[in-house]
């Protein structure tokens, strides 16, 4: 397609200076007069009674303004869907680090006096850690009250089950009785945190009249203000959430339940309250993504085509469903891969157990399921003495067919990514460096292969013609760090016909900015980019229209182009923005956009090559480097663009080689970054994008989404090199030097 004058450009990032300056502000950056620091005594065991609650000797400090238990707030369960967890834990603790007590004191010194001054008796209770031994007869029942829990996505009657989720097309007996062979493997993977920069913080502030102002880093405003405001019984206008940058999210920042807690604090000492979270706070009791146990069963036929695929998942969620938005978690849906097997039967089910609440993390679910999946289909394919490529050639999706769910896609470029693939490694072969003891090292690829869907969600954007004639985009949208205003402001500023800088960004809090419902599921060039470009569209109408005006003709003998009005016919008679803004008793013009979405009925299909190399002696991994192909269409911004990738191949990077949230009966051991290993820069190899072009996408200009893309296939494209280098299978993540030997010697 032809290149426009700001689509495909490398416009540079809106907030980029103000964040490497250090001029933008972020939740534990607000000050407000008087502000009381809060914080939580957190409890010790992973299940237990509470019997008795002391707070008298914490009172009794000077400086200490507030203490809240759980009788002190209302009864009301809270979640992002399923309600299932109290703001304070009432009558017993389900995980090491549930809240039980909050405390706000005039200063951080105090704040830890008056925390360790609490007294709280327990009774421990019987606890369980593995969603396995959840599931069974012995477990103890974590959630008697289940039943009354209001939500979607329920277990019926079914003991230690957040929510079920599954999907079938076929006859699957009928599918393994005509299998000409049957695979079946056990993969499981760890919990893993989203290792944003920016820890949670907020502030809530109550004013003479009752009104609540909040500054906290949550990606959905809205969401957070509706939340607060149902449990509270306040009406949504008297709750202000304002805006402020936030630090990272990678979907972890969504749950409220320190807003609500921060709110109580609030109204008890009648002064504004502040929570910024420790970093080993934030391991200790922050969202991270599910561990999980996948089976996998499929039976194929002698000539390698796939006929019948059986997935079983069991998310460990933790103590309580509250974190996990929809209660639920897409990769269950990938549980079978890309693949065009007639019949399937694939079923997700997420634990109870006494854990830390888990929550959703960049393609929740799918980065555990495509690691199950690949690694099965690489296994298959080495059975029947295929090439791994030519085996997913043969099997890949294609048009006509159908996903589990029954879902028909359009311009699926499944062959196109492979082949693209298959053509990288045709061309190169792993190699032993230069200068190592080569008896020592052994070098293998691996591929993997797979698509990811596009988000659904709800947004508005107003695009404002100012005085001066220049654009100004007013948006709810919180840039969690993806680059969002930057690609709205690019769109905003191709259909007015302008340059990016005329167009500023004006990021606005709930009471006066546009309803935007979150930042998630890589939706933001198709929910939010449409949004800004219905806007700009309706203020290109009005300015037609008052061009016309001025001109005294109908609007069709005007035509817009160039940043302004050309009348038909003329010999360059012409209005700029700034004409029509500077009209004589011109009202002022804003273009407003909504859009609200439908399931899109395309997905990002990708493929990867990974190279590794092993010492044997060692047993270390190093990733030489990874080729990635995806499908594409229009670039809005290839620096963005780029960097999407780039972030999500080292996430999956850091969940395939170190990542892991350890814990020892409950309790969380891997209490700072430095003990919690996420890649650096020496850790990531040479990467290589192929952008395979495809026809259709849901965005304006045709653009298809990125942000979730490549994650899911790193970890079974590192697996599958590793086995290739040296016959090690690894069934369970991460990989580490341990388990490499210990494969290497059962060998």
């Amino acid at each position: 397609m032809a290149r426009t004058s700001v689509i495909g450009r490398g416009v540079a990032r809106v907030d980029g200076n103000s964040k490497v300056t250090g001029k933008c502000t972020y939740s534990a950056d607000v000050l407000r007069r008087d502000a009381l620091w809060a914080g939580f005594v957190r409890s010790p065991y992973p299940h237990a009674r509470i019997l008795n609650v002391d707070a008298s000797r914490a009172l009794e400090l000077p400086g200490v303004r507030a203490v809240i238990t759980a009788a002190d707030v209302a009864p009301r369960l809270e979640g992002i869907a399923l309600r299932d967890m109290p703001v304070l834990a009432r009558e017993r603790v389900r995980y090491i680090g549930e809240k039980v007590v909050a405390v706000a004191a005039t200063d951080k010194d105090l704040l830890e006096e008056a925390l360790s001054a609490v007294e709280v008796e327990y009774e421990e209770l019987p606890a369980v850690f593995d969603s396995l031994e959840a599931v069974g007869p012995d477990a103890p029942l974590l959630h008697p009250e289940y039943a009354s829990y209001e939500g979607p996505n329920k277990a019926d009657s079914e003991k230690n089950i957040q929510s079920v989720e599954s999907a079938s097309k076929g006859d699957i007996e009928r599918g393994f009785a005509e299998s000409d062979e049957i695979f079946e493997n056990t993969f499981r993977t760890q919990p893993v945190h989203q290792g944003f920069i920016e820890p949670r913080a907020g502030v809530v502030e109550i004013d003479g009249e009752g009104r609540v102002s909040v500054w906290h880093c949550h990606q959905a405003p809205f969401n957070l203000r509706g939340w607060l405001a149902g449990h509270t019984g306040l009406t949504e206008e008297k709750i202000v959430v304002h805006s402020v940058a936030t630090g990272g999210s990678f979907g972890g920042k969504e749950s409220f339940h320190d807003v609500i807690c921060i709110y109580y604090l609030a109204r008890a000492s009648g002064k504004p309250v502040k929570f910024v979270s420790s970093y080993s706070e934030e391991l200790l009791d922050g969202e991270p993504r599910h561990g999980t146990v996948i089976t996998v069963r499929t039976g194929v036929k002698r000539d390698g085509r796939l006929w019948a695929w059986d997935g079983r998942i069991y998310y460990n969620g933790g103590a309580y469903a509250a974190r996990t938005p929809r209660n639920g978690l897409n990769g269950t849906y990938q549980l079978a891969g890309s693949y065009r097997t007639p019949h399937i039967k694939i079923e997700g089910k997420i634990v109870y157990t006494n854990q830390v609440p888990s929550g959703y993390f960049r393609a929740p679910g799918e980065v555990s399921t495509l690691f199950a999946v690949e690694s099965q289909v690489d296994m298959i394919a080495e059975a029947l003495k295929m090439d791994p490529c030519e085996f997913r050639l043969l099997n890949a999706i294609k048009e006509g067919d159908s996903k589990a769910t029954g879902k028909l896609l359009r311009d699926m470029r499944s062959r196109d990514v492979l082949e693209r693939i298959d053509s990288i490694r045709q061309k190169l072969k792993p190699k032993v460096p230069r200068g190592v003891d080569r008896s020592r090292i052994l070098v293998g690829r691996g591929m993997s292969f797979g698509d990811r869907h596009i988000g659904l969600g709800e947004c508005n954007a107003d695009l404002y013609l100012e005085p001066d004639g220049s654009l100004r985009l007013a948006t709810s949208v919180r840039d969690v760090g993806v680059g969002a205003h930057t690609m709205h402001r690019q769109i905003a500023a191709e259909l007015v016909g302008v340059e990016p800088e005329r167009v500023a960004i004006d990021v606005q809090g709930t009471d006066t900015g546009p309803y935007d419902d979150g930042v998630r599921a890589q939706r933001g060039v198709y929910i939010e980019g449409h949004a800004v470009s219905r806007a700009a569209e309706a203020l290109v109408e009005l300015l037609v229209k008052r061009a016309a005006g001025i001109w005294k003709v109908e609007n069709d003998a005007v035509k817009w182009g160039k940043g302004g009005a050309l009348l038909k016919g003329s010999k360059g008679k012409f209005l700029s923005l700034s004409d029509l803004a500077g009209a004589t008793n011109a009202e002022p013009l804003c273009g407003r956009g909504h859009f609200k979405s439908e399931y899109p009925d395309f997905h990002c299909f990708q493929a990867m090559n990974a190279d590794v190399e092993v010492d044997t002696e060692t047993g270390q991994v190093r990733v030489q480097g990874i080729h990635f192909a995806v499908d594409v269409t229009r670039v809005i911004n290839p620096i963005t663009h780029r960097g999407q990738m780039e972030g999500a191949v080292t996430q999956g990077l850091g969940f395939t080689m170190m990542e892991n949230m350890q814990f020892d009966q409950g309790r969380v051991m891997t209490l700072s970054l430095g003990d919690y290993k996420i890649p650096t820069v020496r850790d990531v190899p040479d990467f290589v994008v192929s952008l395979v072009q495809a026809d259709e996408g849901p965005g304006p200009f045709q653009a298809k989404a990125i942000a979730e893309v490549g994650i899911g296939i790193t970890a079974p494209a590192i697996v599958n090199a590793v086995y290739n280098a040296t016959g090690v299978r690894i069934r369970d993540l991460p990989i580490t030097p341990e388990k490499i030997l210990k494969g290497l010697q059962e060998k």
